[in-house]
């Protein structure tokens, strides 16, 4: 039995009558009348008892035509699923990003890349760099987002951005009214620093050591937001990257612009040998855009000062 003969039979089964399933499916009736007699005879009984013009179903005719309509529907839900992954509207993405952005921008940008696709399903991991990279390579990921490149010969990296730091100061700190802190504007202030594990820790730290400046380390802790919170509460000034401070509206801190220019660094990381798929295609090129839009406003550091 083929496609056409099922779907002659039905016609049939919908319409009661040769003539009337010959009209449904826009052949003719003769048409009709010999695909029924071909799944007739592959079925080796009979499916309908010839009443005039009427085609009753036999016993036999109703318990097939059951399994046929399951088999349809079944194949009008494997063509939504077609079309669902043709227009990226259907699927799983599994991505991991270093802490910060996890927490501050990956939900944002994962939301609204799912206005338009509901039934795209995500899986988010927050790792730091190093550990990201090997789970790109083993593709425990689909793609992940670094502040290092991949250095395993079995990841791409690509470079998103790069992005400037920034020094935060309490509300009403002697220098919160400056639109630009230099390093030597903080020499002795206390100081929230992050630890040694942090890869920019040594890139702050060498700044201020060739600008000869003295910090008062008050606290180190392990991620920047918690140094903006620590900040918040009066206990130092820090320097820190543009996305800790993002979208915080209303924070007890300033953000000033800060010399001598401290870069942070973004990549994209994915697999060499993954099996190509549209979908993680476009939400790479739609998340980098969002992060590049972040690059473009570069924190609004004109906040009024308190």
């Amino acid at each position: 039995m083929n496609v056409r003969q099922l779907e002659a039979f039905q016609a049939v089964m919908s319409a009661g009558s040769l003539t009337a399933a010959a009209g449904l499916l826009s052949v003719s009736q003769p048409a009709v009348s010999q695909l029924i007699a071909q799944l007739e005879g592959n079925c080796g009984f009979s499916l309908f008892d010839r009443a005039g013009t009427k085609m009753r179903p036999t016993r036999e005719a109703e318990v097939l035509h059951a399994e046929v309509q399951r088999m349809f529907i079944g194949v009008g839900r494997v063509a939504n699923v077609a079309k669902a992954l043709r227009d990226q509207t259907w699927g799983a993405l599994s991505i991991a990003s270093f802490p910060v952005l996890t927490r501050r921008m990956l939900p944002n940008i994962v939301t609204s890349f799912c206005k338009t696709r509901p039934d795209v399903k995500f899986s988010v991991e927050s790792m730091r760099s190093r550990s990201l990279v090997d789970a790109v390579a083993t593709q425990q990921v689909d793609l992940g987002f670094s502040i290092l490149p991949g250095d395993r010969p079995e990841v791409d990296s690509t470079h998103v951005c790069t992005l400037r730091g920034l020094c935060i100061l309490p509300k009403g700190h002697r220098l919160s009214k400056r639109r630009l802190i230099r390093a030597k504007d903080l020499d002795g202030e206390a100081f929230v620093a992050l630890g040694p594990q942090d890869h920019s820790r040594f890139q702050i730290d060498k700044i201020f050591e060739e600008a000869d400046v003295q910090r008062r380390i008050q606290v180190e802790v392990g991620q920047s937001e918690t140094a903006c919170s620590f900040v918040a509460n009066g206990v130092g000034v820090a320097v820190v990257d543009p996305i800790s401070v993002w979208n915080n509206a209303g924070a007890d801190f300033v953000v000033c612009a800060f010399e001598p220019k401290m870069e942070f660094e973004i990549w994209l990381i994915r697999p060499k040998t993954a099996r190509p798929f549209a979908l993680i295609d476009t939400f790479s090129d739609y998340a980098c855009a969002e992060l590049m839009r972040l690059k473009e406003e570069e924190i609004d550091i004109r906040q009024p000062r308190g």
